[in-house]
């Protein structure tokens, strides 16, 4: 199964802990974007990014892809 991760895009604040801390850089994020984006197929599941999240704003599911953002 893939590893899937998605922004609350009502949560983020463009912060980039979540860019930070990811060991696998399956975040992407540069100064010109406002929010972080996904890196396709990088993601492993391995909940770093939720884990240091201040603000509850990513979710990462193993399974299909439903979509990048969420909106709550």
């Amino acid at each position: 199964m893939d590893w899937f991760w998605r922004l609350k895009e009502n949560y983020c604040t463009g912060c980039g802990i979540c860019f930070d801390v990811c060991p696998e850089s399956a975040i992407e994020m540069t100064r010109e974007m406002a929010l972080p984006e996904p890196v396709p197929n990088a993601c492993t599941g391995c909940m770093t990014c939720v884990d240091e999240c201040p603000f509850d704003a990513i979710e990462v599911t193993e399974g299909e892809d439903v979509g990048y953002e969420l909106n709550g």
